[in-house]
């Protein structure tokens, strides 16, 4: 004679006593809701960022550091503790402080990128974007 299986969430609440599914079904819309602010957020900063690119100056995206011996051939212009911005304007910073510095405000010591003008940027463009 095989054993009847029994479910053992029959009969059980899942919700605690002081709980029914609208405060679940509540908690899950706000945190959808923080998720989209969070993303909202995210796509502001974005978009800030690839302003400075379209206005023709570098973001300093992306650095590479000092090392013995080079991997690439930038490196070799490159003293101990020194970076130098890979995301087009060749910029050498003097260590990882004053890259980030420039990176989380890039238009504090603007750096125009090479072959890229930046007579365009007037005031009523320089508003719109800031």
């Amino acid at each position: 004679m095989l054993a009847r299986r029994c479910d053992p969430y029959k009969g059980a609440n899942l919700l605690y006593a002081d709980e029914n599914s609208a405060d679940e079904l509540e908690a899950i819309r706000t945190q959808r809701l923080d998720a989209d602010l969070v993303m909202a957020q995210m796509n502001a900063q974005a978009d800030a960022w690839h302003a400075i690119r379209d206005r023709g100056f570098c973001n300093h995206g992306s650095a590479i550091g000092y090392r013995h011996p080079p991997v690439r051939e930038v490196q070799r212009l490159l003293k101990p503790g020194q970076l130098i911005c890979t995301a087009g304007c060749d910029t050498v910073f003097a260590d990882e402080n004053d890259w980030y510095a420039q990176l989380d405000d890039p238009m504090l010591n603007p750096v125009p990128l090479p072959d890229r003008s930046t007579a365009d940027e007037g005031p009523a463009r320089a508003a719109a974007s800031g």
